[in-house]
C-alpha cells in the first residue's frame, strides 16, 4: 500500500467517525427533546447551525419551549444559541 493510498484511507476513516458522531449527537438530541414531554422531534446539524424541527404542543411553542430546546442543544453540542434553528412541524 502506497503512502497516498494509506493517507487516503485515513482521511475516509476520519470523515466517518465524523458522520457518525453527528449521527449519535443528532440522535441524543432528539431522545433528550422528546423525554422533556415532546411528542417527536428530529434533528439536522450543518456545518453552522443546527436546525430543530418538534412537534409541537397544543398551542404551539413557547418561547419557553424554544429555551428548554436550545438548552438541550448548546449542553451536548458546540452550537452558540444564534446557531439554534427550532421550528413546528406541521
Amino acid at each position: 500500500m502506497s503512502y497516498s493510498e494509506s493517507s487516503k484511507e485515513a482521511e475516509s476513516a476520519v470523515e466517518l467517525e465524523q458522520i457518525v458522531q453527528t449521527a449519535l449527537s443528532e440522535a441524543q438530541i432528539e431522545s433528550l427533546v422528546i423525554a422533556k414531554g415532546y411528542a417527536d422531534c428530529v434533528v439536522f446539524m450543518g456545518a453552522e447551525s443546527v436546525s430543530v424541527v418538534v412537534a409541537p404542543p397544543e398551542g404551539g411553542l413557547t418561547a419557553t419551549d424554544a429555551a428548554r430546546i436550545k438548552d438541550i442543544v448548546i449542553s451536548e453540542t458546540d452550537y452558540t444559541a444564534e446557531q439554534i434553528k427550532i421550528m413546528e412541524a406541521n
